[in-house]
């Protein structure tokens, strides 16, 4: 595939993975359109990840198999087993989860880029690479606080609603 082909589907992939976030957000606004809303939310979030793979070229399909399958199986079994009235808790969970993800990738990026290779300085002299005077920086720096805080923040909404604290 010629890197204009590849940069016109990824571009495609997620221009059509934002509109169906729209329709998917905007149909779980009812209760009678929830279920639905849902799975086009989970199919446009498959798009954007399959779409920012082939952008990297990270393509191993074996991978993402087995992350869907996987994330899948753990998912439909919480959502399965948990009652109805303790959904707020397993919402709060699966939103800590997001967050604890958010702080992991940023804290691998800083791993791969400055701390493995042992460079020294500030991060935002290291990670200038493509001239952008620490915004790179700056937005890892946000990934891990953000992430934190909803992780920490999930973590108290689960023990207040389970009444643990």
């Amino acid at each position: 595939m010629s890197p204009e082909l590849k940069s016109l589907v990824v571009n495609v992939a997620y221009l059509l993975s934002a509109v169906m976030f729209i329709f998917g957000l905007k149909r779980l606004t009812k209760v009678r359109t929830a279920r639905r809303g849902n799975a086009i939310a989970a199919l446009a979030m498959f798009v954007a990840v399959a779409a920012t793979l082939v952008d990297m070229g990270l393509v191993d399909y074996r991978w993402i198999l087995i992350g869907i399958v996987v994330g899948g199986a753990i998912g439909g079994v919480a959502a399965m087993r948990v009652p109805m009235t303790s959904m707020p808790e397993l919402v709060a969970v699966f939103n800590g989860f997001g967050g604890g993800a958010s702080t992991l990738v940023a804290m691998s990026v800083v791993w791969l880029d400055v701390i493995e290779p042992g460079k020294q300085g500030t991060l935002a002299h290291v990670l200038n690479k493509d001239g952008s005077g620490g915004a790179v920086a700056i937005t890892i720096a946000l990934s891990v606080l953000i992430g934190a805080v909803t992780l920490t923040g999930s973590v108290v909404a689960y023990l207040k609603l389970a009444e643990k604290i």
